[in-house]
């Protein structure tokens, strides 16, 4: 926490201030004004302490103040902070305490340098309030709780089991005693920050669905879990973006439990997570623009069609109020580049020369007619190292499963140099077996339509039998034969 506040206490301090300048509105009442924030911290010596919030998994500096005496430290002014988690930093970058911001500013918290809240009040601050007393009933739980475990550990290696038994009904009891507590917050204050913090922990109570055999239905139960994984989140609440869990929660979601689902059903879960959000809020701004950033820049199969969903649905659609016309003029650029080429689109049929000459004539080679169930669309250039070293890997692939029989497709290799001599020599050189055309000739722009201006050499598309691209961006060569293996078997499945 130290270090992280240390590498990001100047460099982001002026992230928020941006974001709140575009905001829209917000669901929450409008805050009274001003705020007026008085910590008393015992036995302190700071000259100075940090105010900072909880934002993206990071802290953001928000303010900070000399002492008006010793250990007082005055937070005044006459606009309000935004509703969040935030912390007390000392001068060291110890941090103190954490605690709410809400609409009331107004309030005093005594605490010391030690970081023991039983040593801590607050004053005319009812959320602050209930944070302490659930803070001190985790504190002496988890004495507790250690201390029984310790004994559990020491009775079952010592045989003892009625004795381990004991403590672990003890804990079992601590447990529901916690939970107990926990409800009972949330349901006496459920509009608190806090309270729907902690409601947002609680796990999602998955049926035990079964298939006809009385089996357990994982499909069902993990759909299940998908569709209702953000029941216990108030989506509409833009402050839930100053806590601490909320992009964790959302990696949580899209990188890992949807992380193996296809393009078209990420954006069904896409979709009815900003419908959970509410238009022309902070939270649909945040929401939207960390997905866009997270699925324009994965390195995953196919989540470039998950961000060309997002983007043409909201960023295109006139849903984001703060985009400029510039920015959105990229956007527009990005996803006219994208579409072509997202995985499960056709391939046009390309006619480019080749590097012979038959009476001065070169010949014009199709992509649809290259003799094998699927195409690998290899653009390189021949002075590029890294295309050098590819097509070197691509080539030992090639023919070892020419070797056994098994080459299931074949390369149609497009050289892209001005230098036509240069490319004609590079290609007989290195023999290569496949068919080899450039020049940049076509009966299209290929450079144009595949992207190559954009992404550059070398660049790999796979093509299957129907002429629909399945690969759209560059893989380890030697993964090439599973891929397509996988690919088949999936492909049955749905072409019987």
């Amino acid at each position: 926490m130290r270090k992280q506040f240390l590498c990001l206490f100047l460099l982001l301090a002026f992230t928020l201030g941006n974001i709140h300048a575009q905001k829209g509105k917000t669901t929450s009442a409008p805050p009274k004004k001003g705020h007026e924030l008085l910590f008393n911290i015992k036995n302190s010596n700071d000259k100075i302490i940090y105010l900072v919030i909880h934002y993206n998994e990071k802290l953001i500096l928000k303010d900070s103040v000399a002492p008006i005496a010793p250990g007082k430290f005055l937070f005044k002014g006459d606009k309000p902070y935004d509703d969040g988690m935030y912390s007390i930093v000392s001068e060291k970058k110890k941090l103190y305490m954490n605690f709410i911001i809400d609409r009331n500013q107004f309030f005093e918290y005594n605490l010391d340098t030690t970081g023991n809240v039983d040593n801590f009040s607050v004053k005319n601050s009812p959320e602050n309030e209930e944070m302490l007393k659930f803070q001190r009933k985790t504190s002496h739980a988890q004495q507790s709780a250690s201390e029984w475990a310790k004994k559990v550990k020491s009775f079952d290696e010592a045989g003892k089991k009625d004795s381990s038994e004991y403590y672990k009904n003890k804990l079992n009891n601590l447990n529901e005693e916690m939970m107990t507590f926990i409800n009972d917050l949330i349901d006496r204050h459920p509009d608190f920050l806090f309270s729907k913090m902690q409601k947002s922990y609680k796990n999602i109570d998955v049926p035990e669905y079964k298939d006809a055999e009385g089996n357990p239905d994982y499909i069902k139960q993990g759909a299940y879990y998908r569709t209702h994984y953000w029941d216990n989140f108030d989506l509409t609440d833009h402050r839930f973006i100053y806590i601490p869990s909320f992009e964790p929660k959302l990696k949580d979601y899209f990188t890992k439990i949807l992380y193996h689902q296809e393009a078209d059903t990420i954006n069904k879960y896409v979709d009815m997570f900003l419908t959970k959000t509410t238009p022309d809020t902070l939270m649909y701004h945040f929401c939207v623009d960390w997905l866009s950033y997270q699925f324009e820049t994965s390195k995953v199969i196919g989540h470039d069609a998950v961000f060309y969903h997002i983007a043409t649905n909201n960023q295109l659609a006139g849903k984001c109020y703060w985009l400029d016309d510039d920015i959105l003029a990229k956007y527009q650029k990005r996803c006219k580049r994208l579409k072509p080429t997202l995985i499960g689109q056709i391939a046009p049929e390309l006619l480019i020369p080749d590097t012979n000459l038959y009476d001065d004539v070169r010949l014009w080679k199709s992509s649809y007619r290259t003799g094998k169930p699927y195409t690998i669309l290899w653009f390189f250039d021949p002075n590029c190292p890294t295309c050098k070293k590819e097509s070197k890997a691509l080539r030992a692939v090639y023919d070892s499963l020419e070797t056994i029989g098994k080459r299931n497709f074949e390369v149609y290799a497009i050289g892209n140099d001005d230098t036509i001599e240069a490319w004609k020599k590079y290609v007989k050189e290195n023999n290569y077996p496949w068919i080899n055309v450039g020049g940049n000739k076509g009966n299209i722009d290929y450079l144009d339509y595949f992207g190559i201006y954009e992404i550059g050499n070398p660049a790999m598309y796979i093509i299957n039998p129907r002429h629909e691209i399945i690969l759209n961006r560059r893989i380890d060569m030697k993964a090439i034969p599973q891929f397509l293996e996988e690919y088949e078997k999936i492909d049955k499945e749905r072409h019987p």
